[in-house]
């Protein structure tokens, strides 16, 4: 009989699929293979939207794997770079494996780039393709519900706006993959995207749903 979260853990482990053009593609125009905050380059984007995208890159210095959530003061709305940062760098300071952890955050002369630890994970719809049990859903979401209990309480937002921002990792677990909290973020929209995050993983994923596999 297969343990709770462990079929979540196997769709992680499988082998990677061959290299293609991401299915994302970059509304900022962005490329893999340039180069942001001088020394991150970009892998495949996860998702994203006006203000801030998702990607997946490469340490040049380290030759890390690394999650990068690009933030763009080009958009109409022009993102504060700062405000994001000043509501993000609480997390440096949590220790939770709902929660990547973050190892830089860089103005850029376009926006600037949170960046945080790689984990062996899967997007969201690729999690979803197994369509867990329920009790594997809540049991893959409890580190993050804890999270963000842990977060609200002490004023703070983790932004669960997106299903690319989050990931499945190697335990099965749910965890915040690209953190970087914008000012319009509240409590009510982490509720939401936690809701609509299980709803994804307990009916296969859905039109739109989660991200592109990397």
């Amino acid at each position: 009989m297969h343990s709770d979260t462990e079929r979540l853990s196997a769709v992680v482990a499988r082998p990677p699929l061959p290299l293609r053009p991401p299915a994302f593609r970059s509304a900022a125009g962005r490329v893999p293979g340039s180069v942001v905050g001088g020394r991150y380059r970009l892998l495949h984007c996860c998702g994203g939207g006006a203000e801030f995208e998702f990607w997946h890159g490469r340490d040049v210095v380290t030759d890390r794997d690394v999650g990068l959530t690009v933030l763009s003061s080009d958009a109409g709305d022009a993102v504060d770079v700062d405000e994001v940062f000043a509501r993000t760098v609480w997390m440096c300071g949590v220790n939770t494996p709902a929660l990547a952890r973050i190892v830089d955050m860089v103005d850029t002369d376009s926006g600037g780039v949170v960046v945080a630890e790689w984990q062996s994970s899967c997007s969201l719809a690729t999690a979803a393709s197994v369509v867990p049990t329920r009790s594997e859903a809540t049991r893959s979401a409890r580190p993050l519900t804890d999270a963000m209990r842990i977060a609200h309480r002490s004023g703070g937002v983790l932004h669960l706006d997106a299903p690319g921002r989050l990931r499945v990792g190697a335990g099965g677990h749910l965890y915040v993959a690209f953190p970087g909290t914008l000012p319009s973020a509240d409590r009510l929209a982490d509720v939401r995207g936690l809701a609509s995050a299980l709803r994804g993983l307990l009916h296969g994923g859905g039109a739109g749903y989660g991200a592109p596999v990397w």
